[in-house]
């Protein structure tokens, strides 16, 4: 903003002027002196000193011949400072936020992780398992096993008939061999 400091030239006074008498097309008009002789030129009684820009009336501290206060910093910094620490709340927000998140997701990789491992080690586990239990089915291993425990098979074989309830020994017939009968093979 721009102060005008070149000092201004007092206004000229005003001369009343004279009844004119409107001209004729034909006639010049009357020509008027443009200071009356009588009067002599003089400074104008009421002069307004040379101030800078025009204030507002009615503020305090401001009128004519006064300077206009300077303005206050802490008005034009107060409006501010509430968007600033705004800002500052909501990015200190965000960053606990997502330091809350990290943290929850870095604690469930590692317990996937040790799930993972420990569901590898359950299957190498199973795995095991299932051999030793396919090896002892083997019928060699379980008729070594009888042996070890002292059993012996039957050299006196019979069976059951259950539609007449009738034990049969020694060698079946052709009908009764045709008969499947889990786990005997004659």
């Amino acid at each position: 903003m721009a102060i005008d400091t070149a000092p201004r030239t007092p206004a000229r006074p005003r001369i009343p002027a004279s009844p004119r008498i409107p001209a004729s097309p034909r006639t010049p008009a009357p020509r008027t002196p443009a200071v009356p002789a009588t009067r002599p030129v003089t400074a104008p009684r009421h002069t307004r000193p040379v101030t800078g820009p025009a204030t507002r009336p009615g503020r305090p501290g401001t009128g004519p011949g006064r300077r206009p206060a300077a303005p206050r910093p802490a008005r034009a910094r107060s409006p501010r400072l509430p968007f600033i620490l705004l800002l500052v709340g909501l990015l200190g927000g965000a960053l606990v936020s997502l330091l809350v998140i990290s943290t929850t997701l870095a604690q469930g990789s590692f317990q996937i992780t040790h799930l993972q491992q420990q569901n590898a080690s359950l299957a190498r586990q199973e795995q095991t398992l299932t051999n030793q239990v396919a090896r002892a089915a083997n019928p060699a291993v379980i008729a070594k096993e009888a042996r070890r425990f002292g059993m012996r098979p039957n050299p006196h074989l019979s069976f059951i008939d259950l539609k007449t309830g009738k034990i049969v020994a020694g060698k079946p017939s052709q009908a009764e061999a045709a008969i499947s009968v889990p786990g005997y093979t004659p």
